[in-house]
């Protein structure tokens, strides 16, 4: 078979033009540290990778919903704690004032006192989380509690902040206001009342509606507790979930870089002599071959 200048020319610059493509899969591979850049570069080991990334993607998506409920109900614990500390004040204040020994001016002393825990309360039914009002049910971006004079409104709903930290797993991460506080309010507000009217008596008959607050308040505790418990462990199962498919994704997906190094190396320096025979082969003119 004849070789002419022509078609050696044309082989020479197709496997250069192959070795240049090779040597940019590599550099690729380098820059990424990624084994496959095309689905066509693995199709047999596609359908698993696609699966695994479908399922780590869930599992994060999973984890940042359960680190934003973890957060919603540590966030309602803490302010329903704080709130349990100022009702307890509250009590204690009722107690002195219904034992009969306080004078009037001693009595208003006490009441402008529960007026400022009032307040107090107040602020924390009006907690907020990352721009969201925690105890206003779902009407997040209006303050649940509006305090008029010595009555506080609710102007919430009944409804909690839902958050899916598992398939078809849904969990409230937060309490409405009006469940957990509203107790709270109408019995600060009595004792401002019966404390206002200067009567001991009336301001004792109070004490058992503080003292019913105050167990709606642990009560609300516990069940946010019981619920941030359980979303502890969601959080760990999705971190140590994603940690694995991550691995195994490594697996399929990541380059031997170690193998990428020397194969670059070695595909350059074959290139570059390739080049230089090439052009030596080249080289030779129409004058030369009439010599």
């Amino acid at each position: 078979m004849r070789v002419t200048l022509g078609s050696l020319t044309l082989n020479f610059l197709r496997n250069l033009n192959a070795g240049l493509e090779r040597l940019a899969e590599l550099q690729q591979r380098l820059a990424t540290g990624k084994r496959m850049q095309r689905p066509s570069d693995d199709p047999t080991n596609l359908p698993p990778v696609l699966v695994m990334r479908d399922a780590l993607r869930a599992a994060e998506q999973y984890g940042r919903n359960a680190q934003d409920t973890a957060t919603l109900l540590g966030a309602g614990q803490q302010a329903l704690l704080d709130a349990t500390g100022v009702l307890q004040r509250v009590r204690e204040l009722a107690l002195q004032a219904s034992n009969g020994t306080l004078s009037a001016s001693d009595l208003q002393t006490v009441r402008a006192e529960v007026s400022n825990l009032l307040d107090e309360l107040v602020a924390l039914g009006n907690t907020q989380v990352a721009g969201r009002y925690l105890f206003a049910g779902t009407a997040t971006t209006t303050a649940p509690f509006v305090r008029t004079g010595d009555a506080v409104a609710y102007v919430g709903n009944s409804g909690a902040l839902l958050r899916e930290v598992d398939r078809g797993v849904v969990l409230a991460a937060s309490v409405p206001g009006d469940a957990a506080l509203g107790a709270t309010f109408a019995a600060v507000t009595d004792v401002l009342t019966a404390l206002a009217s200067g009567d001991p008596a009336a301001v004792r008959a109070e004490l058992p509606d503080l003292d019913s607050a105050l167990d709606v308040l642990l009560q609300a505790q516990a069940d946010l507790g019981a619920r941030a418990n359980r979303v502890d462990v969601l959080q760990q199962r999705w971190s140590e979930f994603a940690v694995q498919m991550r691995e195994l994704l490594s697996v399929r997906e990541d380059a031997d870089m170690a193998e990428v190094v020397m194969e670059l190396r070695l595909r350059e320096n074959t290139y570059q002599a390739a080049l230089a025979a090439g052009a030596r082969l080249l080289q030779p003119s129409l004058v030369d071959f009439l010599r």
